[in-house]
């Protein structure tokens, strides 16, 4: 070991002369006995005075040391008046220290609120990238309570598709804002600029997006269908994040300021007409940069995506069970269906404005114009009932039919309850034949023959052995048979099996194990719960579909 230095000089001069040699540090600390913290910090200073510190002869003038101020005693009334007043200037922080006995002079207190105010928190300006013509729109939704001239109020619902590059603009009305009002909007909204975007920003909005996995959002598969359809892409953002999409932001005030703004409106039909209108002569035709919204758009059509020949069917698919009076419920109205299809579990179409209800087979055996929601209409257009019918659509021997076809549990229930008096039982059939609509007939088969055995022939009485019992009604029972085979043949039927958890009793015991015993634990035991629990929904089941039941929302889609 080398020890050839008496000065930190003579150190700092070894260390930067063997650092530049290309000794290494821990080569350098042993030659001159020194730590590589030591040998480190030199060098570190050495590359500073060399980049970063000026070097000059004379030394900076030392700072002074503070002296006390008229205004020490009174930084605490200062900070009391800042947290009170955040904009209270220093002028007025003056007087009223001088009324109350302040002696100091204007300037102190001016340098001191220099010093301690909060700086005003900076606004950078929000940039935007650059999209090439087509390649960009945005999308989103804004509610809007309307008063109808009517005397009724409701909340409407603005759908808004804006094209980046030339703002050409979309507006849609509608009285929710589901995952089918928003393939409808952008039907429309395509077919308006005959064309679409090749990417779409959305919020974290249900229909769009299923959930966040990390940074990575889940697409609702039905909309992804949708997106495929029109060979578009839809892009999500983060909720409270408005400025990745300020074109569709910026154009709701555009409908508050110029649409909603001195209009009435007898109805949402109305409305719709009057927005029709606004769009077409008026937004179309604003100037934004001296040229208006067609003469920027006739630049970007032709890099639009073509639409395809046939739109894609937004009707919203569900399954209703044929009541015995041969009406199927929807939103408050019952419409007619021909009494072949009573206690039929029927698939029911509905687009913004019409209802279709169709056989087993998929053939179309009612069509009506959507009534308004929850007005309790019961809509016979077709005159597919007579109109004046006291007595029941089907007799009492159609309701036994319905049982046998059921199964065979379902007859020997059927042939105990009819023991009685018709005018009792065929009530509680009609309400037994209509959980179908939300059990599987199979399980309604067993629920009957487990009542029957118990003697228990009343429609409360089944219910309740449903509900412990049988499972509802799934998304799994309404996806389309060939998507589900094509599926199947991709990923198979394997499941992951549920351990056994038995084999963790055979392991050996620490000291520090206590076993549970049977009174003292929390769970109940195979013996109390002997049915295990359900298999979770295969994944391959839960794939977009034309066959979506209104129980399963566009929030589980």
């Amino acid at each position: 070991m080398i020890t050839a230095w008496r000065t930190r000089e003579e150190l700092a001069h070894q260390v930067t002369l063997l650092a530049k040699q290309g000794e290494t540090r821990r080569a350098i600390a042993r030659a001159l006995g020194v730590s590589r913290n030591t040998v480190r910090a030199l060098l570190n200073a050495h590359a500073a005075g060399r980049e970063d510190v000026a070097q000059i002869a004379v030394a900076a003038r030392p700072s002074r040391a503070p002296r006390p101020s008229k205004l020490d005693a009174w930084k605490p009334r200062v900070a009391a008046l800042i947290a009170k007043y955040a904009d209270i200037t220093a002028q007025r922080v003056f007087e009223i220290l001088r009324v109350e006995g302040f002696t100091g002079g204007y300037s102190g207190v001016k340098q001191h609120l220099r010093a301690v105010r909060p700086p005003p928190k900076p606004t950078p300006s929000l940039t935007t990238p650059d999209y090439a013509p087509g390649e960009m729109s945005e999308s989103d939704w804004s509610p809007y309570e309307i008063r109808f001239t009517t005397g009724k109020t409701a909340i409407v619902q603005a759908l808004s598709y804006v094209l980046v590059v030339s703002k050409r603009k979309y507006f849609g009305l509608y009285e929710s804002n589901d995952l089918h009002a928003l393939m409808d909007g952008h039907d429309r909204a395509f077919a308006r600029l005959d064309g679409c975007a090749h990417e779409c920003k959305y919020d974290s909005q249900k229909p769009v997006v299923l959930r966040w996995e990390g940074q990575q959002p889940i697409y609702n598969p039905r909309f992804l269908a949708f997106s495929s359809h029109y060979e578009f892409r839809p892009l999500a953002v983060r909720r409270g994040h408005p400025n990745d999409k300020p074109r569709t932001e910026r154009s709701f005030w555009e409908v508050e300021r110029s649409f909603l703004n001195g209009r009435e409106f007898r109805d949402l039909d109305d409305m719709r007409a009057q927005l029709a209108h606004w769009l077409d002569h008026i937004v179309d035709h604003r100037r934004l940069y001296k040229r208006t919204a067609l003469e920027r758009f006739a630049e970007e059509r032709s890099h639009l995506v073509t639409l395809p020949r046939h739109p894609y069917d937004t009707a919203r698919v569900v399954y209703r069970v044929c009541g015995i009076d041969g009406f199927v419920a929807w939103a408050g109205n019952h419409y007619a269906v021909p009494y072949d299809h009573v206690t039929d579990l029927l698939p029911v179409r509905i687009t913004q404005h019409e209802l279709f209800v169709y056989a087993a087979d998929l053939r179309c055996v009612a069509r009506h114009e959507l009534a308004p929601r929850g007005t309790g209409l019961r809509l016979d257009p077709a005159r597919l009932h007579p109109p004046a019918q006291r007595k029941s659509p089907i007799d009492l021997d159609q309701l036994g039919v319905a049982f046998t076809n059921m199964g065979e549990h379902a007859a020997e229930f059927f042939g105990l309850m009819s023991l009685g008096p018709p005018r009792i039982w065929s009530a509680q059939a009609r309400q037994i034949l209509l959980l179908r609509e939300r059990y599987a007939t199979d399980e309604l088969d067993r629920a009957l023959g487990h009542a029957a055995s118990y003697g228990a022939l009343e429609h409360a009485a089944v219910e309740r052995i449903l509900a412990a019992r049988a499972t509802p009604r799934t998304l799994d029972e309404y996806v389309a048979e060939t998507t589900a085979q094509r599926l199947e043949a991709t990923l198979g039927h394997a499941r992951t099996a549920p351990r056994d958890l038995t084999e963790y009793d055979r392991l050996p015991l620490t000291a520090a194990t206590r076993p549970i015993t049977q009174e003292a634990s929390p769970w109940p035991s195979e013996a109390t719960n002997p049915s295990p629990n359900p298999e979770p929904p295969d994944p391959a089941t839960m794939t977009s579909s034309p066959l979506v039941s209104d129980d399963t929302s566009t929030s589980s889609a």
